[in-house]
């Protein structure tokens, strides 16, 4: 899942991008991975760590697109920006 989401928001082309586009596009990884994963109880810790990886690179890709230099700097932020857009949730 790490990978699906990396390769998704790595290239730089894809800086021209909005939030909500960047979000159109995660959605439907996120929801299959909850699909495939979400039966099991055991499976939130696994879930929250997706989840937090996401909003990583969510962070990062705002980041670069408004040219910071502290890679992590406006975190609340962009998640705020991915809640706006309508980001779903691994863990509930």
């Amino acid at each position: 899942m790490r990978q699906k989401v990396k390769e998704v928001t790595e290239p730089r082309n894809r800086l021209y991008w909005t939030m909500n586009r960047m979000v159109e596009e995660l959605n439907p990884k996120i929801q299959g991975c909850k699909n495939y994963y979400g039966l099991d109880s055991f499976s939130d810790k696994f879930l929250n760590k997706i989840d937090w990886y996401i909003r990583k690179r969510l962070t990062l890709f705002w980041n670069k697109k408004r040219n910071r230099r502290n890679k992590h700097s406006k975190s609340r932020q962009a998640a705020m920006a991915a809640q706006f857009a309508g980001l779903k949730k691994l863990a509930s």
